[in-house]
């Protein structure tokens, strides 16, 4: 599309979605909006159930759509609800016992930690974890830190493909094939990628990778998906056992016997994906990869930020978070939700504070509904909370 078009294409894609016009959403790395494309969806395929039609949800059609999104084997999709979900499945689902080992980090989000905190409550299971710098400037580092932190009672290394703390890219590939070679279970929380940055199954090869696109994928709240490498597809066992749950002819799919549950979400999830497509994958990705640019550069450049994000585009990706000094992240969060519009309207800034592990740092994630007038307005808020 040519230069003097950009702007006009991204004010007809604000158009899709429901935000009003009041509220500045900072907070994709949370809760992706839905475009009404989505919405409509969802309410179609509702109202569909509610006049006793059947839900018509083409199983095998998702599978395909989604495994072509992330360029992998559509036999080893799961569908739970979530990334957290997902990491419960295969937690409780592997066959750990007492003295055996699970390395993590100290930036990985609650649904990819608690599943292995109860496997080491119940089962007596070991769980370490590998700290990582809040500023890394070479990959290579993270993966030195992680082999070092490996034991030989290491059964499984569970990491974040992008982390919710500062967006920070981990070398998952690397860590995966290190993992391979020495027999040891990779787990790989994928909360974010997918919508935000390409994700190639095929190519990084985990065991397992758990994902929410009802984030920067930007379809309903409760989608998620679970990819299981081909062995673990016979090997897991299910968290939730329903029909077929030891039929292991049916493979992956077993796991996705729930028993009676909202089909509407998937219905959602495809519309999304429908979504991506037309507006264009690679010019998503370049469009969040700019406003993410254009926000942290922002930020960086207000006294007092002091940024806990990299800049770099191959480490950091989506987010951006900082600190401002003295002032705390939740004071900062409160001032932001309630601020004055350029054109004297009450308005708000959604935001999100990264409080785990003490780390104390605001977190702002935009994506294509965003203008960069928008990111200017917050990063002139940010300025002026501190001021006073």
């Amino acid at each position: 599309m040519p230069p003097r078009d950009q702007a006009g294409f991204w004010e007809v894609v604000r158009e899709s979605f429901l935000i009003p016009p009041e509220r500045v959403y900072l907070n994709v790395g949370t809760l992706g909006p839905q475009p009404r494309v989505v919405v409509d969806a969802v309410v179609e395929h509702t109202r569909r159930v509610a006049e006793t039609f059947p839900p018509a949800l083409d199983w095998e059609a998702l599978k395909s759509r989604l495994a072509a999104f992330l360029d992998c084997d559509p036999a080893g999709l799961v569908f739970p609800r979530n990334t957290t979900e997902g990491m419960n499945f295969v937690a409780n689902g592997l066959e750990l016992d007492p003295g055996d080992e699970v390395l993590t980090t100290d930036h990985e989000h609650i649904g990819g930690l608690c599943p292995w905190q109860l496997v080491a409550a119940r089962r007596g299971v070991a769980l370490r974890i590998c700290p990582l710098p809040a500023s890394i400037t070479d990959p290579a580092e993270i993966l030195r830190r992680i082999e070092a932190a490996i034991t030989p009672r290491t059964r499984v290394v569970s990491v974040s493909h992008v982390t919710f703390t500062t967006g920070l890219i981990l070398p998952v590939a690397d860590i995966v094939r290190r993992c391979r070679e020495r027999g040891i279970i990779s787990v790989v929380d994928g909360a974010h990628p997918p919508g935000l940055m390409d994700v190639g199954l095929r190519t990084l090869d985990p065991d397992f990778y758990a994902s929410s696109p009802h984030k920067w994928l930007l379809a309903p709240q409760g989608t998620g998906f679970l990819w299981l490498r081909g062995e673990w597809r016979t090997r897991l066992w299910p968290t939730l056992a329903s029909g077929g749950w030891d039929d292991l002819s049916l493979g992956a799919h077993r796991l996705n016997h729930l028993g009676t549950f909202d089909e509407s979400r998937l219905a959602g999830l495809d519309a999304a994906l429908r979504f991506q497509e037309t507006v264009g994958r690679d010019r998503i990705t370049a469009r969040i990869r700019e406003l993410r640019r254009h926000l942290f550069d922002g930020i960086a450049a207000l006294p007092g930020a002091r940024m806990a994000s990299p800049r770099d585009d191959a480490l950091g990706a989506g987010m951006v978070s900082f600190a401002v000094e003295g002032m705390e992240a939740l004071e900062l969060q409160r001032r932001l939700g309630q601020v004055t519009l350029p054109d004297g309207r009450a308005g708000s800034i959604r935001t999100r504070v990264v409080g785990e592990y003490g780390y104390g740092w605001m977190r702002l994630s935009p994506h294509i509904y965003n203008s960069p007038a928008e990111l200017d307005f917050a990063i002139e808020r940010v300025g002026k909370a501190r001021s006073g």
